[in-house]
C-alpha cells in the first residue's frame, strides 16, 4: 500500500489502472485503482466549459493546493494528481473500510461497542484539530459521514476503527495574515450536517465544523442520520430555528460528557462551542476509561 507524500507528483494518467467504482457525486466519481503496482483511489473529475467549469477548476485547484501542505495520520493523504488532460485526477491513498456512513447507516448487523464509537469520534476530532490549527488556519466545511473513510474495515466490536478525513472540495484556507476569513459562501456544503450561519450568510468562521462535527457525533452514538425523516429543503430552516436532532435517540450507556459536549458543539451561536482542543481532550478522557 502506498504511503501519502510530503510533496506529490504530476503523473501522466496511462501510469493509472481503474478497477472499479467505489463512489460518485455531482461533478467527480472515485475509483479503486492502481498505481505503480499498489492500490490507490482515484478521484476523476470531468466537467463541461463554461462558468460551472470555471468553479470546479477553482475547487480542484483549492483541494490540490490544500492537500499538498498536510499531513496527518487522520486525513486522508495525496500521492499523485494529473492535471494536464481531461478528466482531472486526484490519487489519494486508498482506504479499504470504505465510508463511515456507509457502516453506521448500511450496515445494521455490524454492532459497534461504545469503545469504537469514542475512537471514531476522537480520530475525526484531531484531524480538525490539526486544520484549524495549521498555518494558516483550514476549514474543511463539508464535514460529514460521507467525508469520512475507515482505513481498513470494521466488521465486529472487535475490530479497531481508524477514520480519515477526506474531500477538501470546499475546505478554505485562511489568507496568511489575514484578521477574519472575509467573505465567504452562503450554504456551503450539505445540508444536514450545515451549520445555521452557513444557511443564510456568508459571513463565518472555523467554528462551522464543530456544529457539524456534532451531527457526525450524534451519527455515530445514535446510528441515525440527523434529522433524517425532514425534507432537505426543511432541514436549513430547522436549524435556524434551533431545532436539533432527538436527544432520546442516544444510548442510555453514553457518557455524560460526550452527551453535553454533543450540545455544545451544536450550540446556536457560535461562541458557545468549543473548540478542537477541547473535544479531543474530552475524548481522549473517557477514552482513557476503556484501556
Amino acid at each position: 500500500m502506498f504511503s501519502p507524500r510530503e510533496d506529490y507528483e504530476e503523473i501522466d494518467p496511462t501510469e493509472l489502472k481503474m478497477i472499479q467504482k467505489i463512489g460518485s457525486g455531482c461533478t467527480a466519481e472515485v475509483f479503486l485503482g492502481e498505481f505503480r503496482g499498489a492500490h490507490v483511489a482515484i478521484k476523476q473529475i470531468e466537467w463541461f466549459k463554461g462558468s460551472c467549469s470555471k468553479a470546479n477548476q477553482r475547487a480542484f485547484d483549492r483541494e490540490v493546493a490544500i492537500m499538498t501542505k498536510v499531513r496527518h495520520p487522520n486525513l486522508v493523504g495525496l500521492i499523485a494528481i494529473s492535471s494536464q488532460v481531461q478528466p482531472l485526477r486526484v490519487v489519494t491513498e486508498y482506504c479499504a473500510g470504505g465510508c463511515c456512513f456507509e457502516l453506521l447507516h448500511n450496515q445494521e448487523d455490524v454492532f459497534l461497542s461504545l469503545s469504537q464509537q469514542c475512537k471514531m469520534c476522537f480520530d475525526v476530532a484531531q484531524a480538525m484539530q490539526y486544520l484549524h490549527a495549521f498555518q494558516p488556519p483550514i476549514i474543511h466545511r463539508d464535514l460529514k459521514s460521507l467525508n469520512l473513510l475507515l482505513h481498513y474495515p470494521v466488521q465486529s466490536e472487535h475490530d479497531t476503527p481508524h477514520v480519515k478525513v477526506s474531500d477538501f472540495g470546499l475546505a478554505r484556507m485562511k489568507d496568511a495574515g489575514g484578521q477574519d476569513w472575509g467573505k465567504m459562501t452562503v450554504a456551503a456544503g450539505t445540508c444536514h450536517w450545515m451549520a445555521p450561519e452557513v444557511h443564510y450568510g456568508n459571513v463565518y468562521d472555523q467554528r462551522v465544523d464543530v456544529y457539524s462535527y456534532s451531527m457526525i457525533q450524534f451519527e455515530i452514538l445514535c446510528r441515525e442520520i440527523p434529522f433524517e425523516d425532514e425534507e432537505p429543503v426543511n432541514v436549513g430552516r430547522l436549524a435556524v430555528e434551533g431545532h436539533r436532532p432527538d436527544m432520546e435517540a442516544v444510548p442510555p450507556d453514553c457518557p455524560q460528557e460526550v452527551s453535553d459536549l454533543m450540545q455544545r458543539c451544536w450550540a446556536q451561536d457560535p461562541n458557545h462551542r468549543p473548540d478542537f482542543n477541547e473535544i479531543t481532550r474530552v475524548f481522549a478522557m473517557v477514552m482513557g476509561r476503556f484501556v
